[in-house]
């Protein structure tokens, strides 16, 4: 069931602490990004604020860039939870977590957890971070927004809008930004960590990935690949790579780019980012994925190689439509 953020507040204010529950886990996707981290363990801090317990999980652990934050995020043990899926766009980016039945979904994707495996969706779609929709919540559960909780929000914003450059970005996320520096985010140290700072082993990443560049269509689609063995070479995780899929994006005159991953269940991750009038979300849905309109997501059960010219045909069909349209 949809509802509204008024009824999603309500709910949380009545459903972790019943006879029949002790508490709320918060998952967040697979892979996790800032804004997923960010969105969950500032939720958790909130509901804990209003004498919730509250545990936050996933699959893959909280990249390093991030620990310095959750780390300092005390964790409730429970046993019989409520469970919150935060800013996963489908079941299966709960990863292990996906056969659980999850009472709430809060998220800014299209393609958003079905009905059947989640009892109350709040879903504001192409909401520049899911960020924003937390702090909104938080809001009008009265919560105080306490300076850690501005640093985990900030950051989830800027990640995910890549410093407030991606079509998402919105007056509102911007309105919320300036309020969580009033409210102490430290904006300084979170921007310079998350979008200048670099590790040798990251700029040895980019050096790989601009290495496998395969330009097609007149240079207007672009495919990249990332193997294990330049994770390994690079003594880097792939939980360090956060917005490395954004690096496609800035070549001159690219209209589709894809990033190809290989991932260590032997499938191939594929990110698209696109821009303006095609769309990555209808890309990645040819082959079971989805996510905004200018990035998004699938994966392919295949080798990296095979997964380029997979994608590279499908990008090509959307180029060409849009041209002609």
């Amino acid at each position: 069931m949809d509802i509204s953020l008024q009824e999603l507040a309500e709910k949380l204010k009545n459903s972790g602490d019943s006879g029949n529950h002790d508490g709320y886990r918060i998952v967040y996707h697979i892979r996790p990004d800032g804004d997923c981290i960010g969105s969950a363990f500032a939720l958790a801090l909130g509901l804990q604020s209003i004498g919730k317990k509250c545990e936050v999980v996933g699959q893959d652990p909280v990249p390093r860039i991030h620990q310095y934050m959750t780390d300092q995020v005390a964790m409730d043990s429970l046993e019989n939870p409520v469970w919150i899926a935060v800013d996963s766009a489908a079941e299966r980016r709960t990863g292990c977590y996906q056969d659980q039945h999850f009472t709430f979904c809060i998220d800014h994707h299209h393609n958003t957890f079905q009905e059947k495996t989640t009892d109350y969706r709040h879903v504001e779609q192409d909401c520049g971070a899911c960020a924003e929709i937390i702090f909104k919540l938080l809001k009008i559960m009265q919560i105080p927004i306490t300076k850690q909780i501005a640093d985990l929000l900030y950051t989830a914003i800027v990640t995910d809008t890549l410093c407030f450059r991606t079509s998402d970005t919105s007056a509102q996320t911007f309105r919320i930004a300036a309020e969580l520096t009033e409210l102490g985010a430290d904006i300084y140290t979170i921007g310079r960590r998350n979008a200048f700072i670099k590790s040798a082993g990251r700029l040895k990443i980019e050096s790989a990935l601009r290495d496998s560049f395969h330009f097609t269509c007149d240079h207007q689609i672009l495919t990249g690949i990332i193997l294990l063995q330049d994770l390994e070479t690079a003594g880097i995780l792939d939980s360090d790579l956060g917005n490395i899929n954004s690096f496609v994006e800035e070549i001159e005159g690219v209209r589709i780019g894809v990033t190809i991953r290989e991932l260590t269940n032997g499938r191939i991750r594929c990110s698209v980012h696109t821009n303006g009038n095609i769309s990555a979300d209808a890309i990645c849905r040819e082959h079971g994925g989805g996510g905004h309109f200018h990035a998004a997501g699938c994966e392919l059960s295949t080798d990296a190689q095979t997964a380029r010219s997979i994608l590279e045909e499908t990008s090509r069909k959307y180029l060409l439509a849009e041209i002609k349209n």
